[in-house]
Order: structure tokens, then C-alpha cells, then sequence
């Protein structure tokens, strides 16, 4: 199980890559294949909505959330 550590570098590197991520740049599609593809979640159409994947921090909170991490 990834720990917060671990989600913050993936989202980070993200952040890296993409760096108008949480702007008007990519998409919440693009933001919730990488979810899924990094994190190896599932996200239904309910779950892809700006206030979880319109930022970073929220992207960030919402990957915890799902993962169950907490520490």
C-alpha cells in the first residue's frame, strides 16, 4: 500500500510534467487517467469533477482519500 509519501512524489512528478495542472490546461479526463493509471484506482463519472481533480492539492487529497492513507 502506497503511503502519503509515496502519493505526494507521483503527484509531484505530475505537477513536473504537466505544470498547468489545476489551471485551464489539461483535462479532468487526463487527470483521472493518471489517477488511475498511477494509482491503479477506478474512478466512476461522479468522481471526476474539478473539486477532485481540478487542482493539485485537491488531486492530492482526493488520491488519499481513495487509498485510504492517512499517514
Amino acid at each position: 500500500m502506497m503511503n502519503r509519501q509515496d502519493v505526494n512524489a507521483r503527484i509531484e512528478e505530475y505537477r513536473r510534467i504537466r505544470p498547468d495542472a489545476g489551471s485551464d490546461g489539461p483535462s479532468l479526463a487526463e487527470a483521472a487517467l493518471f489517477v488511475e493509471e498511477v494509482f491503479g484506482l477506478t474512478l466512476t463519472d461522479d468522481e471526476i469533477i474539478p473539486d477532485n481533480l481540478g487542482s493539485i492539492d485537491a488531486l492530492e487529497q482526493f488520491v488519499l482519500g481513495k487509498l485510504g492513507t492517512t499517514r
